[in-house]
């Protein structure tokens, strides 16, 4: 794999973020990938980012101009940034079996997290490819809050320079990859990576509406049913505005990590 091309036509990005960051490790998503993307985040004046169909939302940095991808499979988002020159990519693909069992056995048989055994994955398929990898770092502390507990590392092969941060939940593994000209350039958007993935969020599974005429619809903002507290169970409903109840998405039935056919 070199770096530099990608169907000819193809931006030098996309090579650095998809072919590296996402094609050596499988990535197969398939689906409309419906988000929202504010004026502000395509004018590069910094804004919001939303997928539902991902169940993602993130804010992209000042200065960074976005543009949704939903023609890639996987790829939710492109930032980019003309000076200096820098690129990040956000991706999501759904954790299966079959993912998780396409990792090295060397990883899967850690007591690591899943997102860890994930990082040991890729890192092992860079590496293969003669690239210069840096160790796994924690990412921070408000990824954890928010379920999506994440470490990031650094690659390059001299020509271009990333940071891939990573995120594994109970049914999908997310992607965010910097990719920059320079070490120097790459660690001068740092702060900007950080800011990104700190902010990095699961949207609640939304579920039908209350129907008209029942028992809930119509009545005074008093009698609205309280949000969950926060002691709730796992599995307890939340209310918001609007009268739509959302409820945190289920695990799946068949968890993704287990037995691996030899």
């Amino acid at each position: 794999m070199k770096l530099g091309y990608l169907h000819g036509r193809m931006r030098r990005v996309a090579l650095a973020a998809i072919a590296l960051a996402l094609l050596v490790v499988g990535v197969v998503v398939v689906g409309d990938s419906r988000a929202d993307l504010d004026t502000a985040a395509q004018s590069g004046s910094g804004g919001v980012f939303t997928s539902r169909t991902a169940r993602l939302r993130l804010l992209v940095p000042r200065g960074w101009r976005a543009t949704e991808q939903p023609n890639y499979p996987g790829l939710l988002l492109w930032m980019l940034r003309n000076q200096p020159s820098g690129q990040m990519v956000l991706s999501s693909e759904t954790f299966t079996r079959e993912l998780y069992c396409s990792w090295p056995v060397t990883c899967r048989a850690t007591h690591d997290s899943p997102t860890a055994k994930y990082a040991c994955a890729l890192r092992q398929k860079l590496e293969a490819q003669r690239l210069k990898v840096g160790s796994v770092q924690a990412g921070p502390k408000e990824n954890d809050a928010n379920g999506l507990p994440s470490v990031w590392f650094e690659y390059d092969d001299g020509r271009r320079f990333l940071r891939h941060a990573i995120a594994v939940t109970a049914d999908k593994a997310i992607s965010l990859v910097l990719s920059a000209p320079t070490n120097d350039v790459r660690s001068s958007h740092g702060r900007a990576f950080e800011q990104v993935l700190r902010s990095l969020s699961l949207l609640p599974e939304p579920v039908a509406p209350i129907a008209p005429g029942s028992a809930t619809q119509g009545a005074a903002p008093d009698d609205a049913q309280p949000a969950a507290p926060a002691d709730a169970p796992p599995d307890a409903p939340i209310v918001i505005d609007g009268g739509v109840e959302f409820q945190p998405a289920p695990v799946p039935t068949i968890s993704p990590v287990g037995p691996c056919p030899r």
